[in-house]
């Protein structure tokens, strides 16, 4: 990280870098993100390096720069929190309320405003770019979105992670892990798509490492989310929307708040073709 330091320049506009770069490791990053630090966790991390700036008027901006271990798990911490437009930087950015969310390569970057939002957008985009620029070549997004069916995908609203505590921070399923998702054991990807009449309806496929875990995250799924499904795993639920679980030889397919059954089992026979 400290090679990376020297190639990002500390003056930007008329801000200038405020106190020594801090560097944080997957122990020390807890003294940097009291109670935040495990959403890093969950996916590959290995080290922040952590930046201040300061204009002339006081206000102050901060630049994060997490190394998370390769493309897709800089995509997957970036995807599980989209909310805003797009600011053109990096391979897929945000900016909105004075913070800024990019990533390219293997790293995740966030720059945030610290006083005056407004008196600190240009410089936040302006340190975006440069930063952008020195991170190196762009990467490759997760292969698992190739399975997403194309069909009324709603690509802003995708999301790429391993582990229940992504999963509920993306969309809230249980308290307890009752997929059985666990970092290094599953890649999971949970996408938005167009249903017609103004809603959306939700999938997520999660590859598990065999076809017997796959299987045991339906029944687990099934037993604590879905006990009213028959043996094709489709139910009504109490909103008047459908839900679905399958099992395709190593991956879980489910799809939530489906309009109708048909649909859900479009969308997951789409999934399956796809594998072949």
């Amino acid at each position: 990280m400290k090679d990376l330091a020297r190639s990002i320049p500390r003056t930007i506009l008329d801000w200038n870098a405020a106190g020594d770069d801090a560097v944080y490791d997957q122990v020390t990053i807890f003294d940097y993100l009291d109670g935040g630090a495990e959403v890093y966790l969950a996916f590959d991390f290995q080290k922040a390096l952590a930046r201040k700036y300061a204009a002339p008027s006081k206000d102050e901006i901060t630049l994060d720069i997490y190394d998370m271990g390769s493309d897709a798990e800089a995509y997957g911490v970036y995807s599980c929190d989209r909310q805003d437009p797009e600011a053109g930087i990096g391979q897929e950015s945000e900016y909105g309320s004075g913070l800024l969310r990019f990533w390219k390569g293997r790293y995740f970057v966030a720059v945030t405003a610290l006083g005056d939002e407004k008196a600190c957008e240009k410089a936040i985009l302006a340190l975006g770019k440069a930063v952008a620029a020195a991170l190196g070549p762009a990467g490759a997004p997760p292969a698992m979105l190739d399975l997403l069916p194309a069909a009324g995908l709603i690509r802003s609203k995708t999301s790429y992670f391993h582990s229940s505590i992504n999963l509920n921070n993306r969309y809230f399923v249980a308290g307890d892990n009752i997929l059985n998702l666990d970092k290094g054991k599953t890649d999971c990807v949970f996408a938005e798509y167009d249903s017609g009449g103004g809603t959306t309806g939700k999938l997520l496929l999660v590859r598990y490492r065999d076809a017997a875990g796959a299987a045991s995250g339906r029944e687990s799924f099934l037993k604590a989310y879905l006990p009213e499904a028959g043996p094709d795993g489709v139910a009504l639920s109490e909103a008047k929307t459908w839900t679905l679980a399958r099992a395709s030889g190593n991956l879980g397919i489910i799809v939530f708040e489906a309009p109708s059954a048909k649909w859900a089992e479009g969308l997951a026979a789409s999934v399956a073709a796809a594998r072949k």
